[in-house]
């Protein structure tokens, strides 16, 4: 995940500030902590961001160091600890569900399910923006956080599609089809192919890593699982790719039963 191209306002720099940070409310998409500092000193803020689904993660010293040099730090100035600061505030999960059914009959909604790299996350917002998806649910661990960088991948798309985070993409899904939500994943093996209209009433479709595709507790839930067959030599389509298919596939089936 390149962090370096993101601007400095989009971070905040230092124990304290990550301290303050919390206390006041700011939303933290991530605490990049640099490797080698001291857990003792650490045990606080590992223990905050725990209580607020905030992951962690221990950075190459290296790559620590280069990331203070590109906000303009000294090295060591940041106490070998820098918080990303989310790009926009996220909705709960009722709040998303509330708004997508009122706005429209058979909404569509996207969950990510382990996608960690944001321009993947990125390019996948804006073509759920094209595709007429109303809103995506990203969990709190395991994805990669709304920086700038997945912004400007997403062309703008995600300043304004609605998004809300989970702490458990299988709890999620488990609640969404009490509701009546139809879940679709990406997957292999199939039940499906994409083309299939398995599409029907509001729908949630599922995107899995490339690598380990959907969680096996994530496709237990699933009332289809498609697949989108190939005919060359390459095996799977980019996760990014492969949403889009999907999700155009959805909104084509939607405008024909109008």
């Amino acid at each position: 995940m390149n962090e370096l191209s993101t601007p400095a306002s989009s971070y905040v720099v230092g124990r304290r500030a990550v301290a303050e940070a919390f206390a006041s409310g700011t939303t933290i998409e991530k605490i990049l902590v640099a490797y080698g500092i001291d857990e003792a000193t650490m045990q606080w803020l590992r223990s905050e961001a725990r209580k607020r689904d905030v992951v962690c993660s221990t950075m190459d010293r290296r790559k620590f160091n280069d990331l203070e040099r590109s906000l303009g730090l000294a090295v060591n100035d940041a106490q070998g600890v820098i918080a990303l600061r989310a790009a926009r505030e996220p909705l709960t999960l009722d709040e998303l569900l509330e708004q997508a059914a009122a706005h429209e009959a058979e909404p569509l909604l996207v969950v990510l399910d382990g996608i960690t790299d944001p321009h993947n996350l990125g390019a996948i917002a804006r073509s759920a923006q094209g595709a007429g998806v109303f809103g995506m649910i990203l969990p709190t661990k395991f994805s990669a956080p709304i920086t700038p960088t997945a912004v400007k991948a997403s062309a703008g798309a995600l300043e304004t599609l609605p998004v809300a985070k989970v702490a458990r993409v299988s709890e999620t899904l488990k609640h969404c089809k009490k509701l009546g939500w139809n879940v679709v994943g990406t997957a292999l093996p199939a039940t499906s192919e994409y083309a299939e209209d398995v599409y029907g009433g509001p729908t949630i479709i599922v995107i899995g890593s490339e690598g380990e595709g959907l969680h096996p507790s994530v496709r237990a839930l699933c009332d289809h699982v498609v697949q989108i067959p190939m005919y060359g030599a390459v095996e799977s389509l980019n996760a990014s790719v492969a949403a889009a298919i999907v999700m155009f596939e959805a909104r084509k089936h939607r405008r024909q039963r109008q």
